[in-house]
């Protein structure tokens, strides 16, 4: 199909994030450079772990004294329970208020327990806490991008509202506002042709979204495409570039009325 009419649209990323850390700290050691190709939950930067490494040994000492009073006290179960049963066996011969202490030392001894391990699930997720707080000072790219952009160096002071890196997507778009003449051609599905001039490439691509409503001051609609980026030109086309873009197709109207007769 011969194209309809050249319109202009700017190639944009499908994902932009100025990405910060989740925990505030000095920033230690920067892992990316401008330009850098990153996978999705890579590391791109790291805050300093020290303190957070001395407080995670001494968590972990505390599990297991409390892992060890634990056993202590089972074992302090295990004795009281024998001797009653021992008792229990001989109260014939033995004072009764011998059975009764034994009673209420199976009785300690069970409570004993059951502090003991309250005291080792409260030191473990103590230090499950340091552990989290530990794997924040990462920061890592949530999904696979480009670094763009490359805000804080090492030795500042960083916080979750301070970006550290922008990363854009290896996804790429093209956004094109579309006349309200050309309004029956924005329909999802449509197939475009985008010329990017400043490249000297031709690349192909899909309307995927329009906006249902007309800009008031423009008269136009805002549409977005995915472009078809060929092997060779991956990571190579910088978002902001303009594209003189053409319709090349657009699925059939659905159309209420009665068919026209040939």
């Amino acid at each position: 199909m011969a194209s309809v009419r050249s319109l202009v649209g700017v190639v944009v990323a499908a994902r932009t994030l100025d990405l910060a850390p989740r925990v505030e700290g000095r920033l230690e050691v920067m892992r990316v450079r401008l330009g850098d190709r990153v996978a999705a939950n890579q590391e791109v930067a790291t805050l300093e772990r020290q303190p957070l490494s001395i407080e995670l040994a001494a968590r972990q000492a505390g599990v297991k004294a409390a892992e060890a009073e634990y056993s202590r006290n089972q074992i302090l179960l295990t004795q009281a329970k024998q001797r009653l049963e021992r008792e229990h066996r001989v109260k014939e011969y033995s004072a009764a208020e011998a059975v009764e202490t034994a009673e209420n030392q199976v009785a300690l001894s069970t409570s004993d327990v059951a502090l003991a391990q309250a005291h080792v699930s409260q030191a473990q997720a103590q230090l499950d806490q340091v552990v989290i707080q530990l794997e924040n000072t990462r920061v890592r790219a949530p999904f696979a991008a480009f670094v763009s952009e490359i805000f804080i160096y090492p030795g500042a002071q960083v916080s979750q509202a301070t970006p550290v890196v922008r990363l854009v997507s290896e996804e790429l778009r093209l956004r094109v506002a579309i006349p309200a003449s050309m309004a029956s051609l924005a329909r999802p599905g449509a197939e475009i042709q985008a010329r990017l001039e400043a490249l000297n490439l031709v690349v192909t691509g899909v309307l995927e979204s329009v906006s249902p409503e007309l800009d008031p001051a423009s008269r136009h609609l805002k549409a977005e495409a995915r472009l078809e980026i060929p092997a060779a030109h991956r990571g190579r086309i910088p978002t902001g570039l303009l594209a003189e873009v053409e319709f090349r197709g657009s699925p059939p109207a659905v159309s209420s009325g009665t068919p026209a007769t040939p």
